[in-house]
């Protein structure tokens, strides 16, 4: 199976049907791939832990191995929902359950078809001229949003659930640290060291927030106005 993502030509060696339908939005055809995948029977063993169907992980692990590869292309997969709201592309990223796509939801809910998914969960980060752009990729969570389009990031959000509701921008040294905890980090000390210096250079090119927030639409209201006001 060929796709491209990221503007990555991307060959996968796949085994089950589950791949191709996850990426049929992506499927495409080129002569020369940029990154070709193919994982084993051991590898896709150990992506179940939660006695998912086999198809299922080696989704999990194909993508695995293509986030092992990005930092070649200057680029990382970024634990985050990503949108577009006119001149402005939105990460939240949180630790599981803290309720960022519950936040987005909120946002759409606010603005309507002015938002534009990128990806719900998972999207690709690469940087172009030390600009970031972020990518629409098959790998999108439980509700399946994404979109195959690009657009250059511009907010990094961090969600913390409260009781009450807050955006404050950051610009501390402790930032770096909280990325770094939402970002793939691939095995191999010269990825790793790539991977570093990219969340820097993302940092230096986004504005950074922390959005303390409830559970309901308030939430979204305040800090978007918030967000929005600053240039």
């Amino acid at each position: 199976m060929k796709i491209r993502i990221a503007q990555l030509n991307i060959e996968i060696l796949n085994r089950g049907k589950y791949l191709e339908k996850l990426c049929k939005k992506y499927i495409s055809e080129f002569d020369k791939a940029d990154i070709t995948v193919e994982v084993t029977e051991d590898e896709i063993a150990a992506e179940q832990t939660a006695n998912f169907p086999a198809d299922y992980c080696e989704a999990i692990a194909v993508y695995r191995k293509i986030g092992a590869a990005l930092p070649a292309f200057n680029g990382f997969i970024l634990h985050a929902a990503t949108f577009r709201y006119k001149d402005r592309v939105i990460a939240l990223l949180a630790t599981p359950g803290t309720g960022k796509s519950t936040h987005m939801g909120h946002w759409i809910s606010l603005f309507g078809s002015e938002i534009e998914v990128i990806n719900g969960d998972k999207p690709i980060v690469r940087l172009f001229d030390n600009i970031p752009f972020a990518f629409g990729t098959p790998w999108c969570g439980k509700e399946g949003l994404s979109k195959n389009t690009s657009a250059p990031l511009t907010d990094i959000c961090f969600i913390e659930r409260s009781e009450e509701n807050q955006a404050v921008r950051l610009l501390n040294e402790e930032i770096a640290l909280r990325l770094l905890n939402q970002v793939a980090i691939p095995n191999g000390s010269a990825n790793i060291i790539k991977t570093l210096d990219l969340i820097n250079l993302t940092l230096g090119s986004c504005r950074v927030w922390e959005i303390k927030c409830t559970a309901d639409i308030s939430s979204a209201e305040i800090s978007s106005k918030v967000i929005l006001q600053e240039n």
